[in-house]
């Protein structure tokens, strides 16, 4: 029987990553198996895009999954699947699928890779994967999304402490350039026709779209001093590891076997909203499936009870407090939220989650936004990552290439994709 969460997403219009059902478990998008790594693919390249997931029960479910084309906003454009997939039909079958061994909690695991035999996608742009039963195409179990790169354009800049609301306190301000040959896209009209999209660490509450750049010269077109280019710094993201049942790892306290699983009770966490900054290295929120003794991680893990608590100075009423990370593929609900104990004065919350090394911290919403100033703060040494999408809709084109991708750190680093 398939459990069905109902949650309260940032942007409901638009596809993004996430479980749909609390079945669906450890939910991943991988671009050539580095979870390090941005999901995104060449057009022309041999790279690959893997989507896994378990689905938690002693019992196999038929899956099935079709692929939509979206604009930069992630919402379906108007391509027909012919128009953006060489493929032989769709939906399609997950082939792929291996019974979990020798673990407590049976799950099934479940693996497309894209390209494939049947499906290849043909143009540039946004992708979504929806993962359905089969027969049941309504019935939306995840959603993976990714993107294809046509790595046409340049992505250069910098991200500097230096903000035009502040100085070294609590933002980082981005200066952008974005170039391209001449000869492989001689009619771009930058004014018009491109829109930069940027991502902090993969988030999506507060990501901004840039249409308007601030000089256009000959090939390269320069974008600053735009408020939409100044994000918090926020902090370093906390961490833990859970990768082997018998000794606890980096930020478990201890681990106790109770109701037929693992429970990994995590080092008890303090607000660091006053604090100082310090820096300690993370995954930009990032996790990473690992277990410790066995052959094949992907069904030899085992699941555990992660147990977080967050001592409060006050109770948010109003608003909650929610833990972030990929893990909660940013979606606000029942799984995500915490819970608050009047004795003890903390917040609370066990999540099942897969052996492994995990990101994570405390935010709470603020309008269509999530933030962190509340309880861990905001600083701008914070060495976040920062993805930049470059989109081209020449005139009367039916959908969004995507000419460009970049990475901006910043620590000083600079990449293109």
């Amino acid at each position: 029987m398939l459990s069905m969460t109902v949650c309260w997403s940032l942007k409901a219009q638009e596809f993004y990553t996430a479980s749909r059902t609390s079945d669906i478990r450890s939910l991943q998008v991988l671009a050539d198996g580095d979870f390090r790594k941005m999901p995104v693919i060449g057009i022309d390249d041999n790279s690959v895009i893997t989507v896994s997931f378990d689905y938690i029960s002693d019992q196999q479910l038929w899956i099935d999954y079709t692929v939509v084309h979206c604009d930069r906003y992630w919402q379906k454009d108007d391509l027909d699947e012919s128009e953006y997939l060489d493929y032989s039909y769709l939906p399609q079958h997950i082939e792929e699928v291996k019974p979990s061994f020798n673990t407590f909690l049976q799950y099934y695991h479940y693996k497309v890779t894209i390209p494939n035999q049947e499906v290849r996608p043909t143009v540039s742009g946004n992708y979504a994967l929806l993962f359905h039963p089969q027969g049941e195409p309504d019935s939306i179990l995840a959603v993976a999304t990714f993107c294809v790169s046509e790595k046409m354009a340049f992505v250069g800049g910098e991200v500097s402490g230096n903000t035009d609301i502040d100085f070294n306190a609590q933002h980082q301000q981005l200066s952008l350039e974005v170039g391209w040959g001449t000869s492989q896209l001689p009619n771009l009209n930058p004014a018009t026709e491109m829109t930069v999209r940027i991502q902090q660490n993969g988030r999506r509450d507060n990501e901004q779209l840039v249409t308007k750049p601030l000089r256009i010269e000959a090939n390269r077109v320069v974008y600053e001093h735009d408020r939409r280019l100044i994000f918090e710094g926020g902090n370093n993201w906390r961490r833990f590891e859970f990768t082997d049942e018998k000794y606890p790892g980096i930020g478990v306290d201890r681990i106790r076997y109770q109701s037929s699983l693992y429970h990994a009770f995590l080092n008890t966490d303090q607000e660091r909203s006053l604090n100082h900054y310090i820096y300690d290295q993370d995954q930009h929120g990032r996790f990473y499936l690992h277990a410790l003794r066995v052959d094949d991680k992907e069904v030899e893990s085992e699941y555990f009870k992660a147990v977080f608590t967050l001592k409060a100075s006050r109770r948010w009423n109003d608003r909650g407090v929610y833990l972030l990370g990929e893990f909660t593929h940013q979606v606000l609900d029942s799984l995500s939220r915490m819970e608050y104990d009047d004795v003890e004065g903390v917040y609370r919350k066990e999540v099942l989650l897969k052996q492994g090394a995990y990101n994570y911290m405390y935010v709470i919403p603020e309008g269509a936004q999530l933030s962190t100033a509340a309880i861990e703060g905001n600083h701008y040494e914070t060495p976040n990552e920062y993805h930049i999408y470059v989109y081209y809709h020449p005139f009367a084109a039916r959908y969004d290439r995507l000419i460009g991708i970049g990475v901006l750190n910043a620590q000083g680093q600079t990449s293109t994709r």
